[in-house]
C-alpha cells in the first residue's frame, strides 16, 4: 500500500440490505403518522420521505453491490472514488493518478445510474428523478404543506419498489417488508382509484383541448396533493372550464381545499415556458388578443385556450414571420405595413 494511503472503507453488503428495509419501514412508520386520521402529525412528513427515499437508493446499492462476488469489487462500487490528480513523471510530462483513497462516502443518483447501465439493471429513472426532486422541494416547506404531496410521493414510489424487488432481488416485497408494505400496497391502490375517478370527471368538465396535458401539473394549494376533482356545484351547474373559468373550482380530495381550476392550468403551462431575457433567450408564451389569456404559444403561433391562431403568418412583402401585434396589418410586417400607408398617401 503507498505511503499515506488508507484501506478502502469495508462494505457489509448484508447490512446495506438491512439499513434499506429498516429506512423503508421507518418512511411508511412515518407516513401513517403524518396521514394520522383527524389528526395528523405534519412533522413526519419530510421525515417518511427522507427515509423512504434513503431507503430505496440503499436498496438500488446493495444490488450493485450484490452484483460481484469480490467484497473488495463491491466496495468499489459503492464508495466514491478517490480524486485522480496529475504528478509529474520526472521527464517532462505528468502521470494520472488516484489521491490517497477511497471516499468514506458513497456514490449517488446520479452515479447509481451509470452502475445499473453498466450492468444492465432496469430503471425508470424518469420517475426516481421526479421523486428526488420531490424530496429536495420538501425540505423548504412547512410540514403542513407537504401532506398531500407525501401521499402522493409514497402511491408513486410503490410500483417502482414492487417491481425492483420482483424482479432485480428475486423477493416478495410482502416477505421482506411485512406490514409496511401492506401499508403502501393499500395506500397505492386507493390513490390509483381516486386518481382515476378524478381524470374521467375532468375528461367531462370541459377544459380546453390544448390545456388538459397541464392538469396533472395542478396540485392543492394547501396540501400540495395532485388529487383534484371538478367540485360538484360546478358540474351540477353544467359549467365548463372552457366557458365559466371565473367560477369553475377544482376541489381537493385529501383536503377539501377548493381553487379555480383555471388559473392553475395557466400556472402550469407558464411554468413549463420560463425563459432567461439574460441570455437572450425570447418569450415563447404570450397573451392572447382574443381570450386575454397568457396562453399564446408564439413557436405554434396559437392559443392553446381559445385555439385562436393567426390569419396572417408571415409578411407579403418580405417574408418575415408575423406575431399577433402585426395582424391588423393585413399581412404585412410594421415596416412594409408603414411604407404601404405612406406610398398609398403619397398617391
Amino acid at each position: 500500500m503507498a505511503k499515506n494511503q488508507k484501506a478502502m472503507p469495508a462494505l457489509d453488503a448484508a447490512k446495506l440490505r438491512e439499513n434499506a428495509l429498516t429506512s423503508i419501514r421507518l418512511g411508511v412508520e412515518d407516513f401513517q403518522r403524518s396521514q394520522g386520521g383527524v389528526s395528523p402529525d405534519p412533522a413526519r412528513a419530510l421525515s417518511s420521505i427522507r427515509n423512504l427515499f434513503a431507503g430505496v437508493l440503499l436498496l438500488f446499492k446493495y444490488k450493485i453491490a450484490n452484483g460481484v462476488v469480490d467484497p473488495a469489487d463491491a466496495a468499489a462500487l459503492i464508495f466514491n472514488p478517490p480524486e485522480i490528480l496529475p504528478h509529474p513523471d520526472g521527464n517532462g510530462g505528468v502521470t494520472w493518478q488516484p489521491a490517497a483513497r477511497f471516499k468514506d462516502t458513497t456514490i449517488d443518483v446520479a452515479t447509481i445510474k451509470k452502475r445499473f447501465d453498466a450492468f444492465g439493471i432496469e430503471m425508470d429513472w424518469d420517475v426516481i428523478s421526479k421523486l428526488q426532486s420531490c424530496r429536495n422541494h420538501l425540505e423548504h416547506l412547512h410540514p403542513a404543506h407537504t401532506l398531500g404531496e407525501v401521499a402522493d410521493f409514497v402511491a408513486e414510489l410503490f410500483p417502482i419498489l414492487r417491481d425492483f424487488i420482483h424482479v432485480e432481488l428475486e423477493e416478495e416485497p410482502a416477505a421482506i417488508l411485512g406490514d409496511a408494505w401492506q401499508i403502501m400496497l393499500l395506500h397505492h391502490d386507493f390513490v390509483a382509484d381516486i386518481k382515476e375517478q378524478c381524470d374521467e370527471a375532468w375528461a367531462e368538465a370541459g377544459i380546453p383541448d390544448g390545456m388538459s396535458e397541464w392538469l396533472e401539473a395542478c396540485k392543492c394549494s394547501e396540501c400540495a396533493s395532485a388529487l383534484l376533482k371538478p367540485a360538484p356545484e360546478n358540474v351540477d351547474a353544467g359549467d365548463t372550464v372552457e366557458s365559466d373559468d371565473e367560477r369553475f373550482l377544482a376541489m381537493c380530495v385529501k383536503c377539501g381545499h377548493r381553487e379555480l381550476i383555471a388559473p392553475m392550468l395557466l400556472e402550469a403551462l407558464g411554468k413549463s415556458h420560463t425563459y432567461d431575457p439574460r441570455d437572450g433567450e425570447e418569450p415563447t408564451l404570450e397573451l392572447c388578443h382574443e381570450c386575454d389569456r397568457e396562453a399564446f404559444v408564439v413557436l405554434d403561433q396559437a392559443c392553446l385556450w381559445c385555439r385562436c391562431e393567426l390569419d396572417y403568418t408571415e409578411c407579403e412583402d418580405c417574408g418575415d414571420p408575423l406575431g399577433q401585434e402585426d395582424q391588423v396589418n393585413e399581412g404585412r410586417c410594421s415596416y412594409h405595413a408603414h411604407a404601404y400607408e405612406k406610398f398609398m398617401s403619397e398617391d
